[in-house]
Parts: structure tokens; sequence; C-alpha cells
């Protein structure tokens, strides 16, 4: 396993958990990868090589405008994904 992460990938699946049912597309796996993957090619990756790292960028997510940046792309992804399914 690589010493390092993108935590962004975990924050990403988090809130789609949290939005899944307010974005009124299909919740099959493909459709939700695909989603997950728009959303986390819109944002900064977060890469952490330590727990302390990994502490530290998870508390600057906690930001307003974090949250409502991670929140768009999910919300535009599920607008893609729902014109073009996949599954």
């Amino acid at each position: 396993m690589p010493a390092y992460k993108n935590i962004m990938e975990d924050i990403v699946e988090a809130k789609m958990n949290q939005m899944q049912e307010t974005l009124n597309c299909c919740t099959c796996e493909q459709c939700r990868s695909d989603i997950v993957a728009y959303a986390l090619n819109q944002l900064p990756p977060k890469y952490v090589a330590t727990a302390k790292g990994e502490v530290y960028s998870k508390l600057y997510t906690l930001s307003v405008q974090h949250d409502a940046d991670v929140m768009a792309a999910l919300t535009q992804g599920a607008k893609l994904v729902a014109k073009n399914p996949r599954h």
C-alpha cells in the first residue's frame, strides 16, 4: 500500500452517500461511480502522507465553501449521468 492517499476520494464518497436521495438520478453502481469520478475530476486532489496530514486536510474540508464545491461537483455529475447513463 502506498504511503500517500488522496483524501478527496473519501470526502466525495461520504458526500455522495449523504446526497444520493436528493440527486434524482439512478443509484446503480455504474451511475454512482460515474458521478463520483466526474466530481473528483472537477475538484483539486488532497494528498496526504501521514495521519497528522490527513487530520489537517480534513479540518480544511469542513469549510462551507469546500462543502459547497463538493456538492456542486456531485450535482453537475448527476445531471450529466442522468442525461447519458451507461448502465
